[in-house]
């Protein structure tokens, strides 16, 4: 066998045979340790790379475009059933939304989205990520923020 260093990750028994062998036996005991092979393995597992998903946004009068925005938004597969349920929940919470909380994306969630996004200053029925996180939705990354 080798001797190569190696980041080794331990399991909760190897720690607690090792904080045994390391803390000797308590007073009145003996020990009778054999010969054992121990080996350990290390997985090493890359955080996933964050996604960014994007939306645009045009307010417009007539058929003049008066602003059109591009800003982050949560990811498809993180609007969920349960997502719009907390959405609407936390929406209600704040006086933005009255409806039942049916985990769906209708007209009346949408304008509450809008309501609460416009008392931020930012007049859109599509949920920001940034309100998104303001709402306890999505965790605040503060190194992409």
């Amino acid at each position: 066998m080798s001797h190569r260093e190696s980041h080794t990750r331990w399991s909760g028994a190897a720690l607690a045979l090792l904080a045994a062998v390391i803390a000797g036996p308590a007073s009145g005991d003996s020990v009778m340790v054999t010969q054992a092979k121990v080996q350990l393995a290390s997985i090493s597992l890359s955080a996933p790379t964050a996604r960014e998903c994007w939306a645009r946004y045009s307010s417009a009068s007539s058929s003049t475009v008066i602003e059109e925005v591009a800003f982050r938004v949560p990811c498809p597969e993180q609007i969920t059933h349960d997502f719009m349920q907390a959405l609407q929940r936390s929406l209600a919470a704040r006086g933005f939304y009255d409806g039942q909380v049916t985990g769906k994306p209708d007209a009346q969630t949408r304008a509450a989205v809008q309501a609460f996004q416009g008392a931020n200053g930012f007049n859109s029925p599509i949920l920001t990520l940034e309100a998104a996180q303001q709402l306890g939705l999505l965790p605040i990354d503060v190194q992409r923020n």
